[in-house]
Protein backbone atom coordinates (compact mmCIF):
# COMPACT_ATOMS: atom_id res chain seq x y z
CA UNK A 1 0.00 0.00 0.00
CA UNK A 2 2.98 2.10 -0.60
CA UNK A 3 6.19 3.11 -0.72
CA UNK A 4 9.09 3.54 1.92
CA UNK A 5 8.24 5.31 4.49
CA UNK A 6 11.95 6.31 6.11
CA UNK A 7 14.46 9.12 5.81
CA UNK A 8 14.54 12.25 4.16
CA UNK A 9 14.57 13.85 0.78
CA UNK A 10 16.89 17.16 -0.40
CA UNK A 11 13.94 18.62 -2.06
CA UNK A 12 14.85 21.16 -4.48
CA UNK A 13 13.60 24.81 -5.70
CA UNK A 14 13.72 26.58 -9.53
CA UNK A 15 15.20 29.59 -6.65
CA UNK A 16 17.73 27.37 -5.20
CA UNK A 17 19.32 25.14 -8.69
CA UNK A 18 21.72 26.20 -10.80
CA UNK A 19 20.72 27.01 -14.47
CA UNK A 20 22.73 24.07 -15.38
CA UNK A 21 20.66 22.13 -12.94
CA UNK A 22 17.53 23.17 -13.70
CA UNK A 23 18.13 22.11 -17.47
CA UNK A 24 19.47 18.55 -16.40
CA UNK A 25 16.30 18.40 -14.04
CA UNK A 26 13.93 19.17 -17.46
CA UNK A 27 16.12 16.81 -19.17
CA UNK A 28 15.00 14.12 -16.63
CA UNK A 29 11.26 15.05 -16.58
CA UNK A 30 10.98 14.75 -20.02
CA UNK A 31 12.86 11.21 -20.40
CA UNK A 32 10.47 10.50 -17.66
CA UNK A 33 7.42 11.02 -19.10
CA UNK A 34 8.42 9.91 -22.52
CA UNK A 35 9.37 6.46 -20.63
CA UNK A 36 5.48 5.97 -18.94
CA UNK A 37 4.28 7.11 -22.05
CA UNK A 38 6.53 4.32 -23.68
CA UNK A 39 4.92 1.74 -20.74
CA UNK A 40 1.28 2.99 -21.05
CA UNK A 41 1.30 2.05 -24.71
CA UNK A 42 3.10 -1.28 -24.47
CA UNK A 43 1.37 -4.57 -24.35
CA UNK A 44 1.07 -5.74 -20.85
CA UNK A 45 3.13 -8.98 -22.16
CA UNK A 46 5.53 -6.72 -23.73
CA UNK A 47 5.90 -4.67 -20.84
CA UNK A 48 6.45 -7.83 -18.12
CA UNK A 49 8.93 -9.05 -21.03
CA UNK A 50 11.13 -5.68 -20.69
CA UNK A 51 10.70 -5.87 -16.51
CA UNK A 52 12.26 -9.55 -17.11
CA UNK A 53 14.82 -8.13 -19.43
CA UNK A 54 15.77 -5.18 -17.04
CA UNK A 55 16.36 -7.84 -14.18
CA UNK A 56 18.61 -10.18 -16.05
CA UNK A 57 20.32 -6.76 -17.26
CA UNK A 58 20.69 -5.84 -13.59
CA UNK A 59 21.74 -9.53 -12.63
CA UNK A 60 24.52 -9.09 -15.11
CA UNK A 61 25.81 -5.68 -14.89
CA UNK A 62 25.70 -5.09 -11.45
CA UNK A 63 28.09 -7.27 -9.76
CA UNK A 64 27.44 -5.74 -5.96
CA UNK A 65 23.96 -6.25 -6.21
CA UNK A 66 24.38 -9.78 -6.96
CA UNK A 67 26.71 -10.74 -4.61
CA UNK A 68 24.93 -8.56 -1.65
CA UNK A 69 21.72 -10.64 -2.76
CA UNK A 70 23.40 -13.71 -2.89
CA UNK A 71 25.04 -13.01 0.41
CA UNK A 72 22.05 -12.37 2.55
CA UNK A 73 20.01 -15.22 0.95
CA UNK A 74 23.44 -17.88 1.92
CA UNK A 75 22.15 -16.77 5.67
CA UNK A 76 18.86 -18.51 5.14
CA UNK A 77 19.65 -21.08 2.58
CA UNK A 78 21.74 -23.45 1.46
CA UNK A 79 24.36 -22.28 -0.86
CA UNK A 80 22.82 -23.41 -4.47
CA UNK A 81 19.57 -22.54 -3.46
CA UNK A 82 20.45 -19.08 -2.20
CA UNK A 83 22.47 -18.78 -5.67
CA UNK A 84 18.83 -19.76 -7.28
CA UNK A 85 17.02 -17.10 -5.14
CA UNK A 86 19.33 -14.19 -5.81
CA UNK A 87 18.58 -14.86 -9.46
CA UNK A 88 15.17 -15.28 -9.21
CA UNK A 89 15.17 -12.09 -7.08
CA UNK A 90 16.43 -9.61 -9.84
CA UNK A 91 14.10 -11.27 -12.25
CA UNK A 92 10.54 -10.51 -10.11
CA UNK A 93 12.07 -6.95 -9.34
CA UNK A 94 11.59 -6.43 -12.47
CA UNK A 95 8.66 -8.37 -13.05
CA UNK A 96 6.99 -6.34 -10.26
CA UNK A 97 8.21 -3.18 -11.59
CA UNK A 98 6.45 -3.92 -15.20
CA UNK A 99 3.04 -5.05 -12.73
CA UNK A 100 3.33 -1.66 -10.87
CA UNK A 101 3.14 0.35 -14.37
CA UNK A 102 0.02 -1.19 -15.03
CA UNK A 103 -1.57 0.62 -12.33
CA UNK A 104 -1.35 3.62 -14.44
CA UNK A 105 -3.75 1.97 -16.68
CA UNK A 106 -7.46 2.60 -15.68
CA UNK A 107 -8.60 -0.25 -17.60
CA UNK A 108 -7.31 -3.03 -15.22
CA UNK A 109 -8.75 -3.70 -12.23
CA UNK A 110 -6.57 -4.15 -9.14
CA UNK A 111 -8.71 -7.51 -7.91
CA UNK A 112 -7.01 -8.83 -10.88
CA UNK A 113 -3.44 -8.29 -9.65
CA UNK A 114 -4.33 -8.75 -5.88
CA UNK A 115 -7.22 -10.69 -4.66
CA UNK A 116 -8.03 -9.57 -0.90
CA UNK A 117 -10.17 -12.93 0.99
CA UNK A 118 -12.91 -12.12 3.16
CA UNK A 119 -11.23 -12.46 6.31
CA UNK A 120 -8.77 -10.14 5.38
CA UNK A 121 -11.30 -7.71 3.96
CA UNK A 122 -13.29 -7.49 7.63
CA UNK A 123 -9.68 -6.64 9.37
CA UNK A 124 -9.32 -3.86 6.97
CA UNK A 125 -13.22 -2.86 6.83
CA UNK A 126 -13.42 -3.30 10.53
CA UNK A 127 -11.07 -0.76 11.37
CA UNK A 128 -12.10 3.48 11.69
CA UNK A 129 -8.62 4.46 10.90
CA UNK A 130 -5.49 2.02 11.32
CA UNK A 131 -1.40 2.29 10.40
CA UNK A 132 -1.11 -0.22 7.61
CA UNK A 133 2.48 -1.95 7.40
CA UNK A 134 4.24 -3.68 4.11
CA UNK A 135 7.00 -5.17 2.69
CA UNK A 136 8.90 -4.16 -0.85
CA UNK A 137 7.94 -7.60 -1.67
CA UNK A 138 6.03 -8.11 -4.92
CA UNK A 139 4.17 -5.54 -6.84
CA UNK A 140 3.60 -3.61 -3.86
CA UNK A 141 2.26 -0.38 -4.84
CA UNK A 142 -1.02 -2.41 -5.82
CA UNK A 143 -2.18 -2.62 -2.35
CA UNK A 144 -3.15 0.56 -1.66
CA UNK A 145 -5.34 0.02 -5.11
CA UNK A 146 -6.68 -3.18 -4.06
CA UNK A 147 -7.96 -1.38 -0.43
CA UNK A 148 -9.06 1.69 -1.87
CA UNK A 149 -11.09 -0.87 -4.84
CA UNK A 150 -13.17 -1.94 -1.78
CA UNK A 151 -14.25 1.30 -0.79
CA UNK A 152 -12.02 1.98 1.64
CA UNK A 153 -10.46 5.27 2.51
CA UNK A 154 -6.80 5.21 1.83
CA UNK A 155 -3.65 6.83 1.97
CA UNK A 156 -0.01 6.33 1.50
CA UNK A 157 3.14 7.59 2.86
CA UNK A 158 5.64 8.29 -0.12
CA UNK A 159 9.44 9.74 -0.71
CA UNK A 160 8.98 12.50 -2.53
CA UNK A 161 11.29 13.22 -5.63
CA UNK A 162 13.84 15.30 -5.07
CA UNK A 163 12.41 17.69 -7.86
CA UNK A 164 8.90 18.83 -6.73
CA UNK A 165 7.91 18.69 -10.61
CA UNK A 166 8.19 15.28 -10.68
CA UNK A 167 6.32 14.56 -8.09
CA UNK A 168 2.54 14.36 -10.45
CA UNK A 169 3.90 12.13 -12.67
CA UNK A 170 5.26 9.83 -10.18
CA UNK A 171 2.41 9.86 -7.90
CA UNK A 172 -0.60 9.52 -11.04
CA UNK A 173 -0.94 6.02 -10.10
CA UNK A 174 -1.84 6.47 -6.55
CA UNK A 175 -3.84 9.08 -6.97
CA UNK A 176 -5.72 7.77 -10.72
CA UNK A 177 -7.56 5.38 -7.82
CA UNK A 178 -8.44 7.52 -5.25
CA UNK A 179 -5.40 6.73 -2.66
CA UNK A 180 -4.42 9.94 -0.80
CA UNK A 181 -0.84 10.50 -1.20
CA UNK A 182 1.30 11.90 1.98
CA UNK A 183 4.99 12.99 1.29
CA UNK A 184 7.10 12.44 4.20
CA UNK A 185 9.37 15.30 3.66
CA UNK A 186 8.03 18.52 4.12
CA UNK A 187 7.26 20.04 7.59
CA UNK A 188 4.20 18.87 8.76
CA UNK A 189 3.54 15.71 7.17
CA UNK A 190 3.60 13.73 10.63
CA UNK A 191 0.26 15.71 11.36
CA UNK A 192 -1.11 15.21 8.00
CA UNK A 193 -0.71 11.57 8.41
CA UNK A 194 -2.43 11.85 11.82
CA UNK A 195 -5.32 13.78 10.11
CA UNK A 196 -5.42 11.06 7.62
CA UNK A 197 -5.78 8.13 10.40
CA UNK A 198 -7.93 10.22 12.05
CA UNK A 199 -10.50 10.39 8.91
CA UNK A 200 -10.78 6.78 9.57
CA UNK A 201 -8.17 6.58 6.62
CA UNK A 202 -6.31 3.44 6.42
CA UNK A 203 -2.62 5.12 6.35
CA UNK A 204 0.04 2.39 4.73
CA UNK A 205 3.61 2.93 5.20
CA UNK A 206 6.89 0.30 4.46
CA UNK A 207 9.79 0.09 6.97
CA UNK A 208 11.52 -2.62 5.46
CA UNK A 209 14.04 -1.01 4.15
CA UNK A 210 16.88 0.94 6.31
CA UNK A 211 16.82 4.68 6.11
CA UNK A 212 18.24 7.88 8.33
CA UNK A 213 15.31 7.85 10.50
CA UNK A 214 14.99 6.79 14.07
CA UNK A 215 15.39 2.87 14.21
CA UNK A 216 15.17 0.31 15.66
CA UNK A 217 17.46 -2.95 15.56
CA UNK A 218 15.69 -6.05 14.90
CA UNK A 219 15.78 -9.36 13.07
CA UNK A 220 14.54 -8.93 10.03
CA UNK A 221 14.64 -11.70 7.49
CA UNK A 222 17.81 -13.37 8.91
CA UNK A 223 19.64 -10.29 9.40
CA UNK A 224 20.32 -7.34 12.08
CA UNK A 225 18.88 -4.58 10.68
CA UNK A 226 16.93 -0.97 12.14
CA UNK A 227 13.38 -0.72 11.07
CA UNK A 228 12.26 2.64 11.50
CA UNK A 229 9.88 2.98 14.94
CA UNK A 230 7.40 5.53 13.10
CA UNK A 231 4.67 3.26 12.35
CA UNK A 232 4.68 1.82 16.23
CA UNK A 233 4.49 5.18 17.34
CA UNK A 234 1.83 6.31 14.89
CA UNK A 235 -0.02 3.42 15.95
CA UNK A 236 -0.18 4.04 19.34
CA UNK A 237 -0.01 7.83 19.21
CA UNK A 238 -3.34 7.82 17.54
CA UNK A 239 -5.16 5.13 18.78
CA UNK A 240 -5.82 2.90 16.03
CA UNK A 241 -4.80 -0.80 15.45
CA UNK A 242 -2.24 -1.87 13.39
CA UNK A 243 -2.46 -4.21 10.78
CA UNK A 244 0.40 -5.86 8.52
CA UNK A 245 -0.32 -6.71 4.77
CA UNK A 246 1.58 -8.16 2.37
CA UNK A 247 1.64 -9.95 -1.03
CA UNK A 248 2.31 -13.43 -1.74
CA UNK A 249 1.36 -15.64 -4.91
CA UNK A 250 -1.98 -16.68 -5.95
CA UNK A 251 -1.70 -20.73 -5.34
CA UNK A 252 -2.27 -21.98 -9.34
CA UNK A 253 -2.98 -18.94 -11.03
CA UNK A 254 -1.45 -15.39 -12.14
CA UNK A 255 -1.79 -12.68 -9.55
CA UNK A 256 -1.09 -11.68 -5.59
CA UNK A 257 -3.27 -12.56 -2.42
CA UNK A 258 -3.28 -10.10 0.52
CA UNK A 259 -2.61 -11.45 4.15
CA UNK A 260 -3.48 -8.98 7.04
CA UNK A 261 -2.49 -9.62 10.57
CA UNK A 262 -3.41 -7.40 13.15
CA UNK A 263 -0.19 -6.41 15.54
CA UNK A 264 -1.48 -6.21 19.68
CA UNK A 265 -0.68 -3.19 20.63
CA UNK A 266 -1.83 -2.82 24.33
CA UNK A 267 0.97 -2.85 27.22
CA UNK A 268 4.25 -2.25 24.52
CA UNK A 269 5.96 0.83 23.53
CA UNK A 270 6.88 1.51 20.28
CA UNK A 271 10.41 -0.86 20.72
CA UNK A 272 8.33 -3.91 21.39
CA UNK A 273 5.59 -2.94 18.83
CA UNK A 274 8.46 -2.73 16.10
CA UNK A 275 9.92 -5.89 16.83
CA UNK A 276 6.54 -7.66 16.47
CA UNK A 277 5.83 -5.86 12.92
CA UNK A 278 9.58 -7.38 12.24
CA UNK A 279 8.63 -10.52 12.69
CA UNK A 280 5.59 -10.43 10.64
CA UNK A 281 6.90 -8.84 7.65
CA UNK A 282 9.89 -11.68 8.34
CA UNK A 283 7.27 -14.15 8.17
CA UNK A 284 5.93 -12.86 5.09
CA UNK A 285 9.65 -12.25 2.82
CA UNK A 286 9.94 -16.20 3.91
CA UNK A 287 7.17 -17.36 2.50
CA UNK A 288 7.89 -15.25 -1.08
CA UNK A 289 12.12 -14.84 -0.90
CA UNK A 290 12.08 -14.56 -4.42
CA UNK A 291 9.64 -11.44 -4.47
CA UNK A 292 11.86 -9.25 -1.26
CA UNK A 293 14.67 -6.43 -2.54
CA UNK A 294 17.74 -8.97 -1.07
CA UNK A 295 20.12 -6.63 -3.27
CA UNK A 296 19.35 -3.77 -1.28
CA UNK A 297 21.38 -2.84 1.90
CA UNK A 298 20.42 -3.85 5.15
CA UNK A 299 22.05 -0.44 6.33
CA UNK A 300 22.45 2.72 4.94
CA UNK A 301 25.02 4.86 5.25
CA UNK A 302 23.48 7.88 6.41
CA UNK A 303 22.07 5.97 9.22
CA UNK A 304 25.21 7.09 11.30
CA UNK A 305 23.21 10.24 11.44
CA UNK A 306 20.56 8.81 13.29
CA UNK A 307 21.72 5.62 15.34
CA UNK A 308 19.08 2.96 15.95
CA UNK A 309 18.28 1.44 19.03
CA UNK A 310 17.57 -1.34 20.90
Amino acid sequence: MMTATTGAVARGSAETWTAAQRRKNRVIRWLVGALLVVADRSPKRLLRAAGRALGLVTWLAARGLRQRAQSRLAKLFPEAEARGLARRAFDRAGQSLALSLLARRPRVAAEDVVSISSEARTLLSARRGAVVVSAHLGPFEWIAPAVSELGLPTAVVVRESYDPELDPLVDHHRTLRGVEVIHRGPAGSGLAILRALRRGKLVGLLPDLPSSVPSVEVELAGERTPVARGPAELALRAGVPLLVATLRERPGRPGFELDVVELETTGVDGDELTHRVAGELSAAILRSPAWWLWMTPARASELRKNPPTG
